[in-house]
């Protein structure tokens, strides 16, 4: 009888952990870009520039690009690491789970707002008086 190439389940972690830094990078850069935009946005559109018609959408690119090399970055080391052994799946899912409602959480703009004391931002008031 052949042994069966069955993956481990290490490399199912590290894929959950790995998205799921990446998410946390978009959610980081765009709470950023909200926040300090001044500061922000130049930078995240020179990260989004490699995208086609990237002046298109602004500095979302940079947003995603900021998640996609930190989820590719991750996993290539996460892999590495920890797809080589057998865990216990059930543990990494309902983290997995719980973090990305979290991270669901805090991008409503109720929640970022109160985290981020908007409307307490300078220049936030309707005429820039703030």
């Amino acid at each position: 009888m052949k042994e069966s190439n069955q993956r481990k389940t290490g490399e199912v972690a590290a894929i959950l952990m790995s998205v799921w830094l990446g998410i946390v990078a978009t959610t980081v850069t765009h709470l950023w870009s909200y926040y300090n935009p001044l500061q922000a946005n130049p930078i995240l559109l020179k990260m989004g520039s490699w995208i086609p018609s990237w002046w298109a959408i602004g500095p979302y690119t940079g947003k995603e690009t900021a998640g996609l090399v930190v989820w590719l970055c991750t996993w290539a080391i996460l892999h590495w690491t920890l797809g080589r052994k057998e865990v216990n799946l059930k543990p990494w899912t309902i983290g997995f789970t719980i973090a990305f409602i979290a991270n669901l959480i805090i991008l409503w703009p109720a929640v970022y707002h109160t985290i981020l004391w908007w409307p307490a931002l300078p220049n936030t008031l309707p005429g820039g008086e703030g």
